[in-house]
């Protein structure tokens, strides 16, 4: 019966409301090419020794220790998303639906 209702609701919806694309403007992105600055420096970081990696990032292989953390949050601030209001229950049905 549900699968009824909703076989029924889609029929009258638009396409673009009901098939989801994959990837929002990931067709933008296709055939454009690198930038030969962005290849350059991942090819770079790529063939660089470890040690090079852990100077040029500015850390170590153990990670930050609790004084390079008090000084990232102060420079940076918080590592958190801001709050989001929760949706609408119908809003949360029609997501589950398009995405199950």
């Amino acid at each position: 019966m549900f699968k009824e209702i909703f076989t029924r609701l889609i029929r009258h919806l638009p396409s673009r409301l009901v098939h989801r694309d994959p990837l929002p403007g990931a067709q933008q992105t296709v055939n454009t090419a690198v930038p030969p600055s962005l290849s350059a420096h991942c090819l770079k970081m790529a063939v660089m020794p470890e040690e090079e990696l852990w100077k040029t990032f500015d850390t170590h292989p153990e990670g930050l220790n609790q004084a390079e953390v008090e000084s990232a949050r102060e420079q940076h601030g918080e590592n958190k998303l801001p709050a989001q209001q929760p949706s609408p229950w119908w809003v949360h049905l029609w997501v589950c639906y398009r995405n199950p």
